[in-house]
C-alpha cells in the first residue's frame, strides 16, 4: 500500500520549532509560501536563499536541492543559469554552516542486519503479475513514443479505460484497478473519448475507475506533489490503489526543464520512480519520437533507459496505427498490433485489425499449430464444428509442454488471436468455428 503522504514529505519539512538564525534567515519557514513568492517573482533571490537554507538544514544533498528547486526558474534566466545560481546559494550555505554536523567517525565497522548473499540456487523470486496480459507487467515503467498526432493518447486512453472497468485489452486480461491520467495535452478531448469508449463497450462511465487532472502535474512542486497524493490517497479509500499513472506527455511535465539533458531527464525519472514505489502501480510516459527519427523516443537517452518496455506507436494510412514493442526488459516483446479509428458518438474508439504490412506468413508457428490440433481434436470429441473456447483451451493446455499455467495461457492467448486475424477460425460470442482459410 502506499505510505501515508506526511511520511513522503517529513523530510522536505523544516521544523517549524527550528530557527535558522543567519543573515537572511529568521524565524521558522513556511515552505508553501516561500515557494508561491518565489513562482510570483517576489524578492527571488531572497526567498530561493531561504528555501536553499532549509533544505541544507534538513541535510539534503545537492542533487536532492537541485530536483527539488528545478521548477523555480528565474525570469530571463535559463534552466542551466538557474541551476548554476542555486549552487551558489547551496555552497554558501554549506560555508554558514547551515547543514547538520556530521556524526564521529568511528573505525567500528556497524552490524548488518539480515543476509547480503545469497546462492543462486537458492533464489526465491515471485513471478510478476501482468498489468495486460502478454503485454505490460505491474510495477513497471512504460514509455509510450510516438510522432506528433499518431494517436498515442488513444492508445493510452484505450488501455487506461479497460484496466479502470476491469474490460480485456482486445482480448488480454487487465489487472482491474484505479487508473490516474494526468493529461498535460487534449484535456477537452478526452471526455469525448471516454465517452465513445464506453458507448462502443457499453459501459456507463460512472463504473470506470480513471480519474483525471485538468492541467499538467507539476512534479517537481513539492507542495503540489503534496497535494496530489493526498488526493490519489482519498481515492485509494475509495476504489483501492491504483494500477496504473499515466502522464501526458513527457514535455508538458518537465516544468521547464530540458528533456536533451541527462541529468533533467533523470531528475524526472528519480519522481516517477518514487511515484511507482510508493504507490505499487505502473507508471506510463507518454512521449514524443523525434523529427528526424521516429523509430526513438525524442530527447536524452536517459529516458530509454529508464523504461521497462517501450511501445512505438505510428500512423499507417488514413486510419490505421500501429503498435510495436520497442523494449520489453524481462521478457520476449508482444506480437506488433494494428488499430483502425473508427467513429462512435463524438470521438474515435480502436478496433484491432490484421496487420497489413509486412511479408505474410507461409506457414503456422508451432504454438499456432499445436492450437489447431487442440480445435480438430475438441470439434472431434464434441461432435461439432462449434467449440466453446474453455473446451479449446482446456485440451490445448493437456498437449502444451509449456512449465507453467502462466506460460500455456500466454502461448494460446498469442495462438487463438493470430489463427482469427489469419481468418483461419472465426469467433462469435466466444464461440469458435473454422474459418473461410481454414486448411
Amino acid at each position: 500500500m502506499p505510505i501515508p503522504v506526511e511520511t513522503l514529505m517529513k523530510h522536505l519539512e523544516l521544523d517549524t520549532k527550528t530557527s535558522i538564525n543567519e543573515a537572511y534567515i529568521s524565524g521558522p519557514l513556511d515552505l508553501s509560501n516561500t515557494r508561491t513568492k518565489i513562482l510570483s517573482d517576489e524578492e527571488w533571490h531572497n526567498n530561493t536563499c531561504k528555501l536553499v537554507g532549509s533544505y541544507v538544514a534538513k541535510g539534503l544533498d545537492d542533487s536532492e536541492i537541485q530536483t527539488l528547486c528545478a521548477g523555480l526558474v528565474r525570469p530571463s534566466y535559463t534552466s542551466e543559469e538557474t541551476s548554476k545560481e542555486v549552487q551558489s546559494m547551496i555552497d554558501g550555505a554549506r560555508k554558514k554552516g547551515f547543514a547538520p554536523k556530521a556524526a564521529p567517525l568511528t573505525t567500528e565497522v556497524p552490524l548488518q542486519k539480515g543476509q547480503l548473499l545469497t546462492l543462486v540456487g537458492d533464489l526465491k523470486l515471485n513471478p510478476i503479475d501482468p498489468l495486460i496480459s502478454a503485454t505490460l507487467e505491474c510495477n513497471s515503467i512504460i514509455g509510450l513514443v510516438g510522432p506528433s498526432g499518431a494517436g498515442k493518447s488513444f492508445v493510452a486512453i484505450d488501455m487506461a479505460m479497460s484496466i479502470a472497468t476491469g474490460t480485456p485489452y482486445h482480448g488480454h486480461d487487465v489487472s482491474t484497478g484505479l487508473v490516474i491520467l494526468c493529461a498535460g495535452e487534449g484535456f477537452r478531448g478526452i471526455p469525448d473519448r471516454v465517452d465513445a469508449w464506453c458507448m462502443h463497450h457499453g459501459f456507463e462511465k460512472s463504473m470506470a475507475k480513471l480519474a483525471i487532472t485538468q492541467r499538467a502535474a507539476q512534479l517537481f512542486d513539492e507542495s503540489y506533489l503534496n497535494a496530489f497524493y493526498k488526493e490519489i490517497e482519498a481515492l485509494v479509500g475509495q476504489h483501492g490503489k491504483p494500477e496504473l499513472i499515466i502522464i501526458d506527455t513527457v514535455a508538458r511535465h518537465m516544468s521547464g526543464l530540458d528533456e536533451n539533458s541527462a541529468k533533467d531527464m533523470g531528475a524526472l525519472v528519480a519522481t516517477v520512480d518514487k511515484l511507482k514505489s510508493d504507490f505499487e502501480c505502473s507508471i506510463m510516459l507518454v512521449h514524443h519520437t523525434g523529427h528526424a527519427n521516429q523509430d526513438r523516443a525524442r530527447g536524452s537517452t536517459a529516458f530509454k533507459g529508464a523504461l521497462d518496455t517501450e511501445i512505438i506507436v505510428k500512423p499507417l494510412g488514413d486510419h490505421d496505427i500501429t503498435m510495436k514493442c520497442d523494449k520489453q526488459k524481462d521478457g520476449p516483446p508482444f506480437e506488433q498490433m494494428q488499430f483502425v479509428k473508427t467513429s462512435v458518438g463524438q470521438s474515435l474508439i480502436l478496433q484491432e485489425v490484421a496487420p497489413t504490412s509486412g511479408k505474410k506468413k507461409s506457414r503456422l508457428t508451432d504454438n499456432e499449430a499445436l492450437a489447431m490440433k487442440a480445435f480438430k481434436a475438441t470439434m472431434s470429441k464434441i461432435g461439432s464444428e462449434q467449440v466453446k473456447l474453455d473446451d479449446w483451451r482446456r485440451e490445448f493446455n493437456k498437449r502444451h509442454t509449456g512449465d507453467n499455467p502462466k506460460s500455456k495461457s500466454t502461448a494460446f492467448q498469442r495462438a487463438r488471436k493470430q489463427l482469427v486475424q489469419m481468418n483461419i477460425l472465426q469467433v462469435k460470442s466466444n464461440i469458435y468455428s473454422l474459418g473461410d482459410k481454414a486448411t
